[in-house]
């Protein structure tokens, strides 16, 4: 049986299961489980297990972070309906271990036949330095989470590693999921968040989301492939306090695709409205200058720059996801969405994304 929750994770369930790997010839004499955040995750909940063991001099890990699926039902049905357990238990298993984004370390992992069941075990980021959505990044910290994204892509570009492999999902399957994604979350959307939409953007929603699919589907066709992260956004990722790496966790929306979608959804989501305005540019040009760094000689800046320009555009449908994960919202979910929001905005108005949309299906039937 798969623990469903963390007090399903007894010292006698975790003494016959965690005896490979870093814990080999551990012996678990106890357990404390603590709650790690003070709410439930959108898509995954997660506790700190720290085992008390028979020889404490041992070198296994003084703490591990256990990851569930969400309890919250509306939230469950929308990360099964995404593949969020699926990709995230099959990239620990396969990638995490050798990733350059310096995910935590994967110590252990099990599913069942149920879709959607799964439970990982992974290192404790507990000691990196962690900033919270709501605060937005510094420029200094962007840049140095923006060389992780860079160095990730650059390992995996074009590479066979992630070509046609069991365990990744592509991007374009995007193209499948979104439309019911929209369907569901856009009136929700209008409904809780609607008030912040600008006046000028109101009409365009609608246009945009039905292209979502054609979108997907462009960009996974017609650019190069690299490894995604898929949902890198600040708090998907904490600073390491000895490197001062950025360090990437949370890949339950992993997937091959264009590297510009990383990067597009990492300012759009990160950065102050202010900052994607005045500096946007320059970090996009930062990001592409480490990707060259790291070797990629075929995708300029030119290219890069249009390719973000698409991905923007799928900031509407994302919303529609938003709408779905953060319906009947708390303080704790408008704080969160009338900060990030206006970053949407932002990003919109750096690519000009009004006066393109309405001529977008006209450009993608060309591509």
């Amino acid at each position: 049986m798969i623990p469903k929750q963390p007090q399903d994770l007894t010292t006698e369930w975790l003494s016959a299961h965690l005896t490979e790997g870093v814990f080999a010839g551990a012996s678990i004499s106890s357990v404390e489980i603590q709650t790690v955040g003070s709410d439930v995750g959108f898509l995954g909940d997660i506790c700190r297990v720290i085992p008390g063991y028979t020889d404490d001099s041992g070198p296994w890990p003084r703490s591990i972070i256990a990851k569930f699926p969400t309890l919250r039902p509306g939230n469950l049905e929308t990360g099964r309906h995404l593949l969020a357990y699926e990709r995230e238990a099959l990239f620990y298993r396969h990638a995490a271990n050798q990733c350059p984004a310096e995910p935590p370390e994967h110590y252990f992992s099990i599913e069942s036949d149920n879709p959607g069941d799964y439970l990982i075990f992974m290192e404790d980021l507990e000691g990196g330095r962690f900033v919270k959505q709501v605060d937005g990044l510094s420029f200094a910290d962007a840049c140095t989470a923006m060389q992780a994204l860079a160095g990730m892509h650059a390992h995996y570009w074009e590479s066979a590693k992630i070509k046609d492999v069991s365990w990744l999902y592509d991007f374009s399957q995007w193209a499948q999921i979104y439309p019911a994604t929209i369907e569901s979350g856009w009136p929700l959307f209008l409904r809780d968040f609607g008030y912040l939409i600008p006046e000028h953007l109101k009409s365009v929603f609608p246009i945009a989301n039905g292209l979502a699919g054609k979108l997907f589907t462009h960009l996974s066709s017609q650019q190069p492939v690299t490894l995604i992260h898929g949902d890198a956004r600040m708090e998907n990722l904490c600073f390491d306090p000895v490197t001062g790496h950025a360090r990437y966790y949370d890949w339950q929306l992993v997937s091959s695709g264009p590297a510009a979608h990383d990067v597009m959804y990492f300012i759009a989501s990160g950065l102050e409205p202010d900052m994607i305005l005045s500096r946007g540019e320059e970090l996009i040009q930062h990001y592409h200058q480490m990707l060259v760094s790291h070797g990629v000689d075929n995708y300029n800046l030119a290219d890069l720059k249009r390719d973000i320009e698409l991905s923007v555009c799928l900031l509407f449908g994302f919303s529609s996801m938003v709408g779905n994960l953060m319906a009947d919202p708390g303080e704790a979910e408008k704080a969160v969405v009338e900060a990030t929001f206006p970053r949407y905005l932002a990003m919109m108005d750096l690519f000009n994304i009004a006066d393109i949309v309405p001529e977008l299906g006209q450009r993608l039937g060309r591509s």
